[in-house]
């Protein structure tokens, strides 16, 4: 559940292949803000690996050896904000992924499972995708030049005015009338954290924090939440329910604050991303404008299912 307001996107690495190391770096990454991600590591004395020889090895699984290509090679196909950091901070992850990736494989060649019917399928597809992603990538990342970064960050970052920030908790529920009888016992002297634990559904935010979203800023929330929250006064509650696509809020506003204009370094991750999600959008509006398309609407309309009602929370 979340009040964060995501646009329509696609992912800064959509043309790029994931693979079991990938995944598996992904699910390991502990939760983080993406500024926190995006961090350096602190600085060390060890050598780094891409000044290394690329036939270096690193491991040897029954023989099959993986070198420091191979983890330069992996590298280039992870997500975005992992590859934001180092690689020799990555290198002890990747290297026992690609250990386990390695000696699974081993047993999936032995099986001879390459010719049956649903690998022969996946193989299909799998083909299908990489030549599509080789040809985004090459679509792409002309695009994504030093001297394209700097126009978007001068026309959309340098010499803007500094943007408001808010501090807001919140807690949600699904009726107004639980709303109403959180607000009577705010009055009543109870504490906003203990009550956001208590009945909060936003339990990405109820149970650790009290409700804390932190600092943001009113295009990062849902517009609803946002034109409520940032109409408030500092160190005030919302006297009434304020609702929203996901329920009843009753909202906590402790400050207020101007964000500074970040610098070109500190967003150039995030404006790859944009021009990488404007890009893939605009080679995607082309191609369905250059085909021909036809969909038989009775038949989709036979086996379209509606979504439960409710609060859903929009993809991150």
């Amino acid at each position: 559940m979340s009040i964060y307001n995501k646009t329509f996107r696609f992912a800064a690495t959509l043309f790029l292949s994931t693979s079991l190391f990938s995944t598996a770096l992904m699910a390991a990454e502990p939760a983080a803000k993406p500024a926190a991600q995006a961090k350096a590591a602190p600085a060390s004395s060890a050598t780094p690996i891409e000044k290394a020889d690329k036939n270096t090895v690193l491991a040897t699984v029954n023989g099959d050896n993986i070198t420091v290509g191979d983890i330069l090679d992996a590298r280039e196909t992870l997500p975005g904000q992992l590859r934001q950091i180092p690689t020799g901070v990555l290198l002890p992850m990747m290297l026992n992924q690609m250990v386990n990736q390695k000696a699974v494989q081993q047993l999936a060649d032995k099986a001879n499972l390459e010719n049956t019917p649903e690998v022969q399928k996946q193989l299909a597809l799998a083909k299908k995708m990489i030549i599509q992603d080789a040809y985004l990538k090459g679509q792409i990342e002309p695009k994504l030049s030093d001297e394209a970064i700097k126009k978007y960050y001068d026309e959309n970052y340098a010499n803007k005015p500094p943007v408001k920030t808010a501090h807001i908790r919140h807690i949600l529920v699904k009726k107004q009338a639980e709303a109403e009888k959180i607000i009577k016992e705010l009055k009543a002297g109870k504490k906003f954290a203990d009550l956001a634990k208590q009945y909060s559904i936003d339990k990405a935010t109820a149970g650790q924090n009290g409700g804390d979203l932190g600092w943001v800023k009113a295009d990062e929330l849902v517009p609803d939440f946002s034109k409520a929250a940032f109409a408030m006064k500092a160190n005030t509650t919302s006297t009434t329910p304020v609702k929203s696509p996901f329920g009843y809020h009753v909202i906590q506003v402790l400050g207020y604050k101007d964000a500074p204009v970040p610098t070109l370094e500190q967003v150039k991750p995030e404006i790859r991303q944009k021009l990488t999600q404007q890009a893939v959008k605009e080679i995607i509006d082309s191609a369905v404008k250059q085909s021909k398309i036809s969909k038989n609407e009775d038949v989709i309309k036979s086996f379209t299912v509606q979504p439960p009602t409710g609060p859903v929370a929009p993809a991150k």
